[in-house]
């Protein structure tokens, strides 16, 4: 799925050609397979993730979508729609450009709700977080990157520290959509130190140079699979979210062709 040419992101998304599918699933779709657990069922000529329950959640449900009816009720495809690129932490200019905020929430409950294993206690530079036990691994990857940073830059650690929480069964504010904190994904660093977009309503769109995190500090998050809010145009710089299947190049290639 891609935007229509000379449109904003907040016009209608395009709805896929009607061609015949291929016998391969999507390679968008053999990512969710890698990292969430789904299988892909070719049925009737459309692509669907088969979950365990034997539910199905369409590819591409076929429908042109506003931004804002893309973020409230996504399909599969709509997750990729937007490519997340990695680089400087600079403003995001373009408006709606918010990679990673798509999330369809039968797939996340599915991977990481209450049938799947249990959360898990750890401690994360000395402040101890609740998440869930999918991620212990890439968090502690995390962790000793960060390490080795403030052991040469100590004075980053407090843009980092005291975090902002993990866990935590809540929406995300405005909406009824669930946060990924609320499956255990997500890491807020020091609140303080961040900016958020909710906060600057009524005022000039862009994050706070000076609330930006160090570019090191994103590297270290991306490089274990976790997102940066940071790269929304509706910003929230504090947020770091596990999300592999957005930095797994093969996806993003194949992303840019849908």
């Amino acid at each position: 799925m891609h935007f229509l040419a000379g449109f904003p992101l907040l016009a209608l998304y395009a709805a896929s050609p009607a061609v015949p599918p291929s016998d391969a699933p999507p390679a968008p779709l053999l990512c969710l397979q890698r990292y969430y657990g789904v299988q892909p069922v070719l049925d009737m000529g459309q692509w669907f993730a088969r979950l365990d329950c034997g539910r199905l959640l369409p590819y591409d449900d076929g429908r042109k979508k506003t931004f804002a009816q893309a973020l409230a009720r996504p399909d599969l495809q709509d997750m990729f729609s937007l490519p997340y690129r990695r680089g400087p932490t600079t403003a995001v200019h373009l408006e709606d450009d918010d990679p990673g905020r798509m999330r369809v929430e039968p797939l996340f409950e599915f991977t990481y709700g209450s049938n799947r294993p249990a959360l898990r206690r750890v401690e994360f530079l000395g402040q101890k977080i609740l998440v869930h036990s999918h991620i212990v691994g890439p968090l502690a990857r995390v962790e000793e990157r960060l390490r080795r940073l403030l052991a040469v830059q100590p004075e980053l650690r407090q843009t980092i520290l005291p975090l902002g929480g993990a866990f935590a069964r809540r929406n995300i504010a405005g909406t009824d959509r669930a946060s990924a904190h609320s499956y255990g994904i997500a890491l807020d660093i020091n609140p303080k130190r961040s900016d958020y977009w909710r906060w600057r309503q009524g005022q000039d769109l862009r994050p706070r140079s000076g609330r930006l995190p160090a570019q090191a500090i994103v590297d270290a998050f991306e490089q274990e699979g976790f997102i940066w809010g940071g790269r929304w145009y509706h910003f929230d710089t504090m947020h770091f979210e596990y999300r592999p299947e957005l930095l797994d190049p093969s996806c993003l290639a194949a992303a840019e062709l849908h």
